[in-house]
């Protein structure tokens, strides 16, 4: 048995990480202004984001991690790791367009690159691991109903 601890176990949680931080941040900045918004009545309160999204990046990190640790061999999993970059930057990119640029209509184009960026990112990891392809259903999932909500909203304001 291999005692040494693998650089993914280490990375991988930081890149997760620091895409998160990254989110977080350009929310923030545009906090005063989203509470000023119309929202539906159906959107999830901040909390519940909160939890959502800790959920999502803990079960995208171990997706990530058995892609790494057991597929690295296979000819797309190059591909695999760029889409799973791509879609950090789309999705600190919405934070962006939304939060702190106030652009609902782009921001909710990025959505939709972003829920197609997953649905090809989950059928690429399905043939692999149908395990670390479900991790990722939570994530669509939201990413599906955020998509909708960022398109009420601006269909609200």
């Amino acid at each position: 048995m291999n005692s040494k601890l693998k650089i993914n176990y280490l990375l991988i949680p930081l890149f997760v990480l620091i895409t998160a931080s990254a989110a977080s941040y350009f929310a923030d900045i545009g906090m005063v202004w989203y509470k000023t918004i119309i929202l539906p009545e159906w959107a999830p309160s901040n909390s519940l984001m909160v939890l959502a999204w800790t959920i999502i990046f803990v079960l995208s990190s171990v997706s990530l991690l058995i892609i790494w640790n057991k597929y690295s061999s296979e000819k797309t999993f190059s591909l695999i790791i760029v889409l799973f970059v791509l879609n950090a930057v789309l999705f600190v990119g919405w934070n962006i367009l939304f939060f702190s640029q106030q652009q609902m209509s782009l921001a909710f184009f990025q959505a939709v690159l972003l829920v197609a960026n997953l649905t090809l990112l989950i059928f690429l990891i399905w043939r692999f691991s149908p395990l670390a392809a479900y991790l990722l259903l939570p994530y669509s999932t939201w990413v599906l109903l955020s998509t909708v909500l960022t398109f009420n909203v601006w269909m609200l304001n």
